[in-house]
């Protein structure tokens, strides 16, 4: 029995098809990644979360995913992933071909994540339940991500990513909030799933 499941995780895990029909670093050519994940902004979005957005996804890409790592152990094909950062978050002008291989050259760079928020959106609601008064905060988002590749600025992996997140407290006779998480806070959970989902993707079609 023990035996059987250790195989279908081998098959699961082998079988899961990618993103992109060809592996990205064999399109690149290198085992040994150099990426940087930059910011497209989005009009009408709160500027902070959107570099938030970008420090979330850099977070997730230095997570190497189980799978990923059985996966390498299994095919004996190691792919390396060498993040390169900035204090401030980086902008870009466009999705452009052109634009996409001016910033890779600017940094010796193999691929380029680019991030573009495209909702951020935060609730917070007051109810009352039996005797007691309840608040509940909620967020929700929507994140796109490109990978393009540096010598020609073509796209080779791309998605929209969401994420939620909520928190509620009750307290009896009265409204009270000294548990709850910030509207910040609740804002970053969702970013942080958001980004997860894009980090399993992009490993994944390495």
């Amino acid at each position: 029995m023990r035996a059987k499941v250790l195989l279908l995780l081998v098959v699961l895990i082998l079988g899961c098809a990618p993103t992109t029909k060809t592996p990205i670093h064999k399109i690149v050519g290198k085992t040994t990644l150099r990426v940087k994940v930059v910011l497209l902004e989005r009009k009408g979005i709160d500027v902070g979360y959107q570099r938030l957005a970008v420090r979330e996804f850099e977070a997730t890409i230095l997570k190497q995913p189980l799978t990923r790592a059985i996966k390498e152990s299994i095919t004996r094909e190691r792919v390396d992933v060498v993040l390169i950062t900035r204090k401030d978050v980086q902008r870009i002008g466009s999705l452009s071909p052109g634009e996409v291989v001016r910033l890779a050259r600017a940094s010796d760079l193999d691929l380029l994540v680019v991030v573009e928020p495209l909702s951020v959106n935060y609730r917070e609601k007051t109810y009352t339940k039996e005797d007691k008064v309840c608040v509940r905060r909620s967020a929700k988002v929507s994140v796109s991500a490109n990978v393009a590749e540096a010598k020609k600025g073509s796209v080779v992996l791309a998605g929209v990513y969401t994420g939620k997140s909520k928190a509620v407290q009750c307290a009896k006779g009265m409204k009270r909030t000294d548990k709850l998480p910030s509207k910040d806070g609740i804002v970053i959970k969702a970013l942080k799933e958001a980004a997860s989902k894009f980090s399993k993707e992009f490993w994944g079609s390495l």
